[in-house]
């Protein structure tokens, strides 16, 4: 009986544990939390203010983007949170808030997107980001994305703006060449802007399928094979 009592209470006292390490870890986060929202700047055009915003990814993890002091000098970071792992990383030093990198529910499985016009320009260029390691793995000025294949549709802007397709889990990237005898073709392909509605229809084992949204008729398509 006395065995039985020893056992209930180190049982007991267990689950306490655990339930204050978790209350403490909640704590934590919160206090990090307020430290980030606490830090707001004006940005360099004085018109706009930076402010910290937080998001919630796939796989438990936690995304906050952040302006902060670094040397004295102000900054923009971003900070990883999952199982009370924190990790955070220099995003930029561009201090004007309609030209800093946001995010824009560009969500992979462990990688997710920032978005921004890249100063200024008619383009609009992503960043894709690694969740573990918080490293940049590609930049590219962005067309489209697949989030159900987790593909990605852009141009390369050091490669003399060639579009491609980038698989996030292979790390394979696919040239898209557009057969000019297809473009002919339709009408509404014609014209030079029609290359600007190119969306990802479909994807087969072998293949990518290719079509021009609401610019052209669903019998505009094609396919372009798999890189290896």
């Amino acid at each position: 009986m006395r065995q039985s009592k020893i056992v209930l209470f180190l049982l007991i006292c267990f689950i306490s544990c655990k339930v204050d390490e978790k209350e403490s870890s909640k704590k934590q986060e919160k206090k990090i939390a307020h430290s980030l929202s606490d830090t707001i700047f004006v940005d360099d055009e004085g018109v706009d203010t930076i402010k910290a915003y937080s998001y919630n990814l796939k796989n438990k993890y936690k995304l906050t983007i952040f302006p902060a002091w670094d040397n004295d000098k102000k900054v923009i970071k971003f900070r990883l949170l999952k199982d009370q792992k924190e990790n955070v990383y220099s995003l930029n030093d561009i201090f004007v808030a309609k030209y800093s990198k946001k995010y824009n529910n560009i969500d992979f499985e462990k990688y997710f997107a920032l978005h921004s016009n890249g100063g200024g320009t008619s383009k609009f260029y992503f960043w894709l980001y690694d969740k573990e390691t918080g490293k940049e793995c590609l930049t590219g000025i962005e067309r489209d994305f697949d989030l159900k294949n987790e593909l990605i549709l852009y141009e390369d802007e050091d490669d003399q703006y060639k579009l491609f397709v980038f698989d996030v889990n292979t790390k394979i990237k696919t040239l898209v060449e557009i057969p000019q005898s297809f473009m002919n073709k339709q009408e509404c392909t014609k014209y030079g802007n029609a290359l600007d509605n190119l969306v990802i229809n479909k994807v087969s084992n072998d293949y990518y399928y290719f079509g021009f949204g609401d610019f052209c008729p669903s019998i505009a398509v094609f396919k372009v094979k798999k890189g290896s």
